[in-house]
């Protein structure tokens, strides 16, 4: 009810409606002159200078003259597809020798774990554990 009495009692004053619309509205220009603010020195610019939020941008240091290209790059699509590699697909022949290779390092490596003694020793202690009958009797710490 509270809500239907102040909704009457401010019907008839469109006079805040217009002073919302005009505040709005210098909102959007203010900020479409915020872009413009960037580029130049103008009257907004130097308002916001004295204000303190604004300054003047400093020029780039000579490595990151150098390192930039002198004009803007071309269009890049988003969805470009990648570059297809330098080198063609492995035939059927190369990729076994590849594979062989590969299992021959495997073994190696396999003979040199094996000869490392801790890796012995763990080996050792895991086949130990697996023999030793393991028993049903509940703890003593109860």
């Amino acid at each position: 009810m509270f809500c239907t009495i102040r909704a009457e009692r401010h019907r008839h004053r469109p006079g805040r409606f217009a002073a919302a619309g005009l505040v709005a509205l210098a909102a959007l220009v203010a900020s479409a002159q915020a872009g413009k603010a960037q580029e130049q020195d103008n009257v907004f610019k130097q308002g916001a200078k004295l204000l303190g939020f604004a300054t003047d941008v400093a020029p780039p240091a000579d490595f990151v003259v150098k390192s930039r290209r002198a004009s803007d790059p071309d269009f890049i699509p988003v969805f470009q597809p990648p570059p297809e590699p330098a080198r063609p697909a492995l035939k059927d022949i190369d990729l076994k020798a590849v594979k062989s290779d590969l299992d021959t390092l495997q073994k190696k490596h396999d003979a040199l774990r094996q000869a490392y003694p801790p890796a012995a020793k763990a080996l050792a202690d895991e086949e130990a554990a697996k023999k030793k009958p393991k028993t049903t009797a509940p703890d003593a710490q109860q």
